[in-house]
């Protein structure tokens, strides 16, 4: 009975791989065929997008009609950021209607701000149509090239929520499932290895649990998909930190003390891995992994800028496994998607400018060069217009004439996890610990892992201006951490465990600490400017050590 139950769960998972497949056949066609066509379909997009925002609140302020050039509609527009459009958001949040557009909001979804410390971005229909016309063709893509994908299971990271947030958002917001097309959720759903109710766990610790139980008990898992390579290192190091707790999970199948967070939820059972796990002596390797998920076929997730390190020791844990770079997505647009081995602008997503970082010229996506060096501008189905992201690209080459691109890192700030930690938040911390007039507060240090910290976590460098206490360094490092907390990512990070708590150090060489980190990258004495929001890469001196072992 269980060899035919194995059996019919195979033809099944291969049945609803082959379906999606067929149903995402006509986005990565329209996609193949406007490679060659760039400038054509983003007139066409613009011009689409214009006929709905035009008649609203925003369309009309801007004296926008559907017919406008994109010649024209620059004229009309400027380059925006978010708070050019936060009051307006905060309306339609409070109910008013046709406020960015004239299609009714499906939710709006939380991410970080630099001046705002939540952002709300308003999802349509047509911007949830949007990011499907770029999950089509990568998906397509995907099972082009990793065949193994067709023979289990699939899990798709969750939008992850931090735990004071989820009793005040809707599913659907912690749900990646709910931004596809009602059919593609069916098929995704029916592929899943993890339900979507894991989601509604009381806490972020107890989500990762239940997700962790559901991956480990699931033997024909073959892809993996992840944001940041910090989210799935940290859920594996679960593995030996729980072990006992798994164990007793996956042998009886129920949750124990954390049934009550858990409502509604069925356990996982599997004697196979709860036996693998008691056998194991040894530390998290990837043999122990090998021997858990013998199908695993594709792992995706973040594998540029700060992320690169991260992501080359995932590969390492799962070498059974092709890996493959994320594109560029953000809450506010999809900007590239992987494709044939590059990393293409989703040309049939959203209408994209680029705005040069050595001339500041904005040029439309047609217009691009090799090796430019640029910053995303996007017009979306969510109604934001001309919305600059903060984010540097490089013009990597061509597929066809759709301009592909190398994502370099952040603009405003510091992403070590996803945290999005940026120099307006740094100074609000710097004020806070100023509150305190022992001391002057220097700079915010980002500190990666390395072999002296196991988690990446910010430093508050200060100099003390009299003899200040432990006790009242310990407060200052409170109230400090307290100020990130406020930050939606920030805090998301924490809860995940991928960054440790914020550290305090206070010493009379402050200043020479931040020269020595600036020196060492070559700068001149005389020319530094002291930052609010600096990465340290290099060696980790003794006294930032002594400040996280206080």
């Amino acid at each position: 009975m269980a060899l035919l139950n194995g059996i019919t769960r195979k033809m099944a998972h291969k049945f609803t791989h082959k379906a999606a497949q067929s149903m995402s056949a006509r986005g990565y066609n329209q996609f193949c065929k406007a490679l060659a066509h760039p400038q054509a379909v983003q007139r066409e997009k613009l011009s689409s997008l214009l006929k709905v925002i035009a008649p609203s609140v925003s369309g009309k302020k801007y004296n926008l009609s559907g017919s406008l050039f994109y010649e024209e509609f620059i004229r009309k527009v400027p380059i925006t950021e978010y708070d050019d459009w936060a009051a307006q958001i905060d309306k339609a949040r409070a109910g008013s209607r046709h406020e960015l557009s004239m299609e009714a909001n499906e939710r709006f979804q939380p991410t970080s701000g630099s001046t705002s410390k939540i952002k709300w971005i308003p999802y349509t229909q047509s911007f949830l149509n949007e990011l499907d016309a770029a999950i089509s063709p990568w998906m397509m893509d995907m099972y082009k090239h990793n065949p193994g994908m067709l023979k289990g299971t699939h899990y798709w990271s969750l939008s992850w929520v931090p735990t004071e947030l989820r009793r005040t958002m809707s599913g659907a917001v912690n749900d990646d499932l709910k931004l596809l097309p009602w059919w593609k959720r069916i098929f995704m759903g029916l592929t899943s290895a993890v339900p979507e109710g894991v989601s509604l766990a009381d806490t972020s610790e107890d989500s990762q649990f239940a997700t962790l139980c559901y991956l480990l008990a699931d033997k024909s898992l073959s892809f993996l998909s992840v944001w940041s390579p910090t989210f799935a290192l940290t859920l594996f190091d679960n593995i030996i930190e729980h072990k006992l707790e798994l164990v007793s999970v996956l042998a009886t199948g129920k949750w124990g003390e954390r049934t009550p967070a858990l409502p509604g939820l069925k356990c996982p059972k599997s004697y196979r891995v709860a036996e693998i796990l008691l056998q194991w002596k040894g530390s998290l390797s990837a043999a122990l992994l090998q021997l858990i998920w013998p199908k695993l076929a594709l792992i995706s997730a973040w594998d540029t800028s700060s992320s690169a390190t991260w992501a080359n020791k995932l590969q390492r844990l799962l070498p059974q496994g092709e890996f493959q770079g994320k594109g560029l997505w953000a809450t506010e647009g999809v900007v590239t998607i992987p494709f044939q081995n590059q990393y293409p602008l989703a040309i049939c997503s959203h209408f994209y400018e680029f705005i040069d970082l050595e001339t500041e010229e904005v040029l439309p996506a047609w217009k691009l060069k090799q090796d430019q060096l640029v910053r995303p501008v996007l017009t979306t189905g969510s109604g934001l217009l001309r919305y600059a992201m903060k984010d540097k690209l490089r013009v990597s080459g061509f597929l066809q004439d759709c301009p592909c691109f190398e994502f370099l890192g952040r603009l405003d700030g510091i992403d070590l996890v996803g945290e999005k930690m940026s120099p307006e938040i740094a100074l609000e911390v710097m004020k806070m610990a100023e509150q305190n007039q022992r001391l002057t507060a220097i700079t915010v240090f980002a500190v990666p892992a390395n072999t002296s910290n196991n988690k990446p976590f910010y430093l508050l460098l200060c100099e003390p201006n009299a003899d200040i206490s432990d006790l009242e360094m310990k407060q200052v490092a409170a109230n400090a951490e307290a100020e990130l907390n406020t930050c939606f990512h920030y805090q998301l990070a924490r809860d995940l465990g991928q960054l440790d708590t914020l550290k305090v150090c206070c010493s009379q060489n402050a200043r020479d600490l931040y020269y020595s980190r600036c020196e060492a990258r070559g700068m001149v004495v005389g020319n530094i400017k002291i930052e609010p929001l600096v990465l340290w890469d290099i060696e980790t001196p003794n006294v930032f050590l002594e400040a996280i072992a206080a």
